[in-house]
């Protein structure tokens, strides 16, 4: 009769641990699958007023987050700002870019649609100055952060606590 009890109670239990293991299984198996992150290589080009181009290329490592690309160029400090929004396998890349020169706003937070591999420029309202971006999405690798202390304790540094002058 006691063996008869025992399995009434392990019999439920046995029928909703699985069910209650699969979600954790799942979101599990979905983090190690993906070893990339989705981004993409920009080409940047910007007119000056006297016609030259000055030319930067960037990689923009994942995509919902802002980059910042610094450069030299017809003797101006150029800085141009980028959050791009996309998904893998589209072509439509939601773009949000400022542009500064010298340190004064050339281009405000601007929003637009962009077509991957596609160049588009953007002109100011004067006409004088334009940038133009190219996107090339791409998978980039994820760089391993699984250890914060990647540099080695040099076994003869006296500011180690645990090393032989602990008590001297």
């Amino acid at each position: 009769m006691r063996k008869l009890h025992c399995l009434a109670l392990a019999l439920p239990l046995a029928l909703i641990a699985p069910m209650a293991l699969a979600p954790a299984q799942a979101s599990a198996g979905e983090d190690e699958g993906s070893s990339y992150d989705y981004g993409a290589k920009v080409k940047i080009e910007l007119r000056q007023e006297n016609g030259a181009v000055v030319k930067h290329r960037g990689e923009i490592r994942s995509f919902g987050n802002i980059w910042t690309f610094e450069f030299e160029g017809e003797g101006h400090r150029h800085r141009v700002t980028l959050n791009v929004e996309g998904e893998e396998g589209k072509k439509q890349l939601e773009v949000e870019l400022s542009y500064t020169r010298d340190g004064m706003a050339i281009i405000a937070p601007y929003t637009d649609t962009y077509t991957a591999r596609k160049r588009q420029s953007l002109w100011t309202e004067d006409g004088q100055l334009a940038i133009a971006l190219t996107f090339y999405p791409t998978k980039f690798e994820r760089e391993d952060e699984s250890r914060e202390d990647k540099d080695k304790l040099d076994p003869g540094d006296s500011d180690d606590p645990l090393g032989p002058d602990l008590f001297k």
